[in-house]
């Protein structure tokens, strides 16, 4: 009997698939890193058809790995990094690189459509689909500016995770997270709005919206073409899935209004659900939920363990090439542990790709001292980007008051003094979740709901998800990271 489930997650940095058992337990865990490719400045690209190459490998090794073979897969679950652009011909194939949401390209036109909008109705509008430059919208305006070709060849914009089900399923099809997250469905309705590409001069680009498909929907069924890509069996089926945002508040257990998420990856996120609009919507950034009638609030920034895990790539993996990914980030965080707290600060600004409220801003390392040495520098870079959650912890609780737990996953998760530090900055106990690819766990829940295995949402997450420990605040740490965020 078909029994498992697998679970997708296309992450800003990796696209990894995962083996989920009925019980939410990780069997085998594959994924394989894409860095961005950079063609000009400020450009963040992915090769579509090399990502699609590398998921199919990696679904016949995780299955490998796990014991099973296609049979032994009940369904599918899948989830992304939301926003970005994929377009994709009528045949559903891609129409040139897709473009992460860490692409600033379109930075100088997100600034012009923020600028003095005709109504308030505009505004919002504008505000919702142009908050950063790696949204569709923004991007749309560029290529329409300056390959106007690739434009003409393409019938949907989609997102990554779209694009990928898309291959699995033959068809292509957008889904209501991510769209409203793109923008293409205001906040109010779970419909796209040709309003919206008018609220910034694009409506003919209207032909680009793909039908819409909810997060519990049945997508379709594995090709026979997938199939043999694969491994899978031919007609197993896919769920619609959901933004990544989504797929983590399931994957940790937070499935009301008074959870919250803080997520340390590529990108910096800090989550909780609504079950009503809030007076000004254009307060903070939301999307639909998993039901009609809820929202997931949402503030973050691609400013988060990305950062780190550049830097390493960047100046360290060169000089130890000997060390493989878990040793080296052993040997920083050892390093880190031995230091002093008190020792003079090095202050990090994890601003490599903007900041959300100042596209121009750009990473800095302040405060060196010819006795700094590498550990002073890594625990810089931890301090620094913790404080960069804190700023947009703050802003959250603004909306909805400050929580008193959060659940904290994703890469500075798994390091033990970069929790303390996290833990401190925030002033907050952290609850962490137990597993490791918990988006890919929260696509594999929402499939679960979908396929009809589980009842309901609340029932899933309850069966499929556990903690494994909290972090409480160290109160002299708190104290003395309190000051430095002061300064920082």
């Amino acid at each position: 009997m078909a029994d498992f489930l697998l679970g997708i997650d296309s992450g800003g940095t990796a696209v990894k698939v995962a083996v989920i058992a009925a019980d939410g337990t990780e069997l085998a865990v594959r994924g394989t890193t894409h860095p961005a490719l950079t063609p000009a400045p400020g450009h963040a690209e992915r090769d579509p058809e090399r990502t699609w190459e590398c998921l199919a490998r990696d679904i016949r090794l995780v299955l490998a790995d796990a014991g099973l073979e296609g049979p032994d897969i009940a369904g599918i679950g899948v989830t992304g990094y939301g926003n970005g652009l994929w377009l994709l011909d009528e045949a559903g194939r891609p129409v040139g690189n897709g473009v992460l949401t860490s692409d600033l390209r379109a930075a100088s036109i997100c600034a012009d459509w923020r600028r003095d909008p005709p109504d308030e109705a505009t505004r919002q509008r504008r505000l919702q689909v142009a908050a950063w430059p790696g949204k569709p919208m923004p991007i749309l305006a560029w290529l329409q500016r300056h390959v106007p070709d690739q434009l003409a060849r393409a019938r949907f914009a989609v997102s990554s995770k779209d694009y990928l089900r898309s291959r699995l399923v033959g068809t292509v099809a957008g889904e209501v997270s991510d769209q409203s997250s793109s923008g293409y469905s205001p906040v109010e309705r779970r419909e796209n709005d040709p309003a919206m590409l008018a609220a910034v001069g694009l409506s003919e680009l209207a032909r680009l919206m793909p039908p819409l498909l909810e997060p519990m929907d049945i997508a379709g069924e594995v090709t026979a073409e997938a199939a043999a890509a694969t491994g899978l069996r031919a007609g197993t089926p896919v769920s619609a899935g959901c933004s990544d945002n989504l797929a983590v508040m399931l994957g940790t257990a937070a499935v009301t209004p008074d959870d919250v998420v803080v997520m340390a990856g590529t990108w910096g996120l800090h989550q909780c659900f609504l079950d009503a609009l809030p007076a000004d919507p254009s307060a903070i950034f939301l999307t639909h939920g998993l039901l009609p009638g809820t929202w997931l609030a949402i503030e973050g920034s691609p400013t988060s363990a990305g950062q780190l895990d550049w830097f390493v790539e960047r100046f360290i993996r060169s000089q130890r090439p000997d060390l493989a990914d878990g040793q080296l980030f052993a040997m920083l965080n050892e390093g880190v542990a031995r230091l002093d707290p008190r020792d003079p600060p090095v202050f990090f600004l994890p601003y490599l790709n903007g900041a959300m409220d100042q596209s121009s801003a750009r990473g800095s390392l302040i405060g060196l001292t010819n006795w700094h040495g590498l550990p002073h520098t890594v625990r810089g870079m931890m301090e620094g980007i913790a404080f960069e959650h804190r700023r947009h912890l703050d802003r959250l609780a603004a909306l909805r008051g400050r929580p008193g737990s959060a659940r904290f996953a994703g890469g500075a998760a798994r390091s033990e003094p970069w929790r303390e530090i996290f833990a401190a900055a925030l002033d907050l106990e952290l609850e962490l979740p137990a597993g490791r690819e918990l988006g890919a766990l929260g696509a594999a829940i929402l499939a679960a709901v979908a396929l009809g295995r589980q009842p309901d949402l609340p029932t899933a997450v309850a069966a499929m998800t556990r903690l494994e420990g909290q972090v409480q605040p160290d109160p002299a740490l708190t104290e003395l990271l309190a000051g430095r965020y002061r300064i920082w």
